[in-house]
């Protein structure tokens, strides 16, 4: 197959989705599918900058990168502006303020969609919200090529699928695939036809996440060996919960002395503003952005991750934790809901509340061992369904329909066929794996 492969961002972009498309493209690589990815230049979604090489070849993906145009204060304003008039009265005159403040806004991939469609099997775009994606969805429906839709929907957050043009996307798509099973019932209950939705998922490779000895981890990054480290890991946004974190955290002090908070990931204005309130609060080590190695270092080092974000899809890290035996702790929001079983191997808290969040820890603190069990089956559930190369299969097997189905469609309608025209197809091996 010859996959046009759509993102917002790409790697060294950090980011969930990023990092979901990164190692899915570059898997589809590895099986003998040519891929190309178009995205935009930027490495910061909150400003659109362009900081990234146009062209690139990583790991046999081929990336080609567009100027879009630069989020500042007056896009957020017009964003925000956007939302609340649609919000009050859902007419379609707001949606162009929402699809430009949203971008990345670049008129360059559309144009490159267009000049490659004929000669690729498909498009697959990756997150719907973003501007990008109505971008190429446009471009890739003016040239008759299949549409894949990975949404990456926040079922509690609107603003991720709640628009008309974005609705109009999901419904128009010839398939999409979802992160969790909760996204895909939603989408069924909001009357999407369930032949076309399909439970992709995320995984990670998990030679990337190996195990490695908690002390020898911690003593590498200055920790102490009879500590309970909490890890924070993730972009530190309003959303994400640093502020319930650090609350929980000061909450249970005077019963955890050896309490330590490792906060981990990009800063934000937002978390600037956190770190002037809890200036000096002993306990909590900050860091930004740390090396893949550091990275999994830190995973090793800790005894739980903690991350009471209200916006997630999947959450991604939270199979990196359980890929080194970590217990993990989330918001109960619906798609989360259905990756981890609370109790089971993690733990699963209200939005907003520091109180629940302080609660479960502290079991972990007075009982280590059912930490350790809960990080084990973690480990277990990572291992037999969130490996790349299984969420790859599923993915591959939904391409492989939605080829079908095009094919019937192209011979009734006289239309040639990207694989008529001289793209390469799947091997037979790699056709009989893919399934749902």
């Amino acid at each position: 197959m010859r996959i046009l492969a759509v993102t917002h961002q790409y790697r060294p972009a950090i980011g969930g989705a990023e990092q979901y498309i990164t190692t899915l493209c570059e898997e589809l690589v590895t099986r003998g599918h040519q891929v190309i990815v178009l995205t935009s230049r930027s490495r910061d979604y909150l400003t659109w900058k362009a900081e990234l090489a146009r062209t690139e070849e990583l790991a046999g993906v081929h990336v080609q990168r567009f100027t879009g145009l630069v989020r500042g204060k007056r896009t957020w304003k017009m964003l925000a502006h956007g939302y609340r008039g649609y919000l009050r009265t859902r007419s379609r005159l707001y949606e162009p303020l929402i699809y430009l403040g949203n971008g990345p806004v670049c008129p360059g991939l559309f144009w490159s969609v267009l000049r490659q469609a004929p000669r690729c099997d498909l498009v697959h775009i990756s997150n719907l919200h973003y501007a990008h994606s109505a971008t190429a969805y446009v471009a890739a429906k003016a040239r008759r090529l299949p549409v894949v839709l990975t949404p990456h929907i926040h079922v509690e957050q609107p603003a991720t699928y709640d628009v008309g043009y974005m609705r109009a996307m999901l419904r128009g798509s010839d398939h999409v695939l979802t992160d969790t099973a909760a996204e895909r019932e939603f989408l069924i209950e909001a009357g999407l036809d369930h032949q076309r939705i399909t439970v992709g998922g995320a995984g990670i490779r998990l030679e990337q996440f190996p195990l490695r000895d908690k002390q020898t981890c911690r003593q590498e990054l200055g920790l102490a060996a009879d500590a309970t480290v909490l890890l924070f890991l993730g972009r530190k946004t309003e959303y994400k919960g640093l502020d319930i974190a650090l609350e929980a955290f000061v909450a249970l002090q005077a019963q955890a002395p050896k309490l330590v908070l490792l906060a981990v990931g990009p800063e934000t204005d937002y978390s600037r503003a956190l770190w002037d309130r809890y200036a000096g609060l002993p306990g909590v080590i900050n860091h930004g952005v740390v090396s893949d190695e550091t990275r999994v270092s830190m995973l090793n080092a800790c005894d739980c991750l903690v991350l009471p974000s209200t916006g997630e899809a999947f959450g991604i890290v939270f199979l990196e934790a359980w890929a080194v035996g970590k217990p993990v702790i989330a918001v109960r929001t619906r798609s989360v809901s259905s990756v981890i079983g609370d109790g089971w191997d993690g733990y699963l808290i209200s939005p907003g509340s520091a109180s629940q969040l302080a609660e479960r820890l502290l079991r972990w603190v007075q009982n280590p061992a059912l930490a350790e069990e809960m990080g084990r089956r973690g480990r277990a559930k990572v291992l037999n369904r969130y490996s790349v190369p299984r969420i790859t299969d599923v993915i591959e097997g939904a391409y492989l329909r939605v080829l079908r189905r095009s094919s019937r469609h192209r011979k009734g309608s006289g239309l040639p066929s990207a694989q008529a025209q001289g793209a390469p197809q799947a091997s037979s091996a790699h056709q009989s794996r893919g399934r749902e």
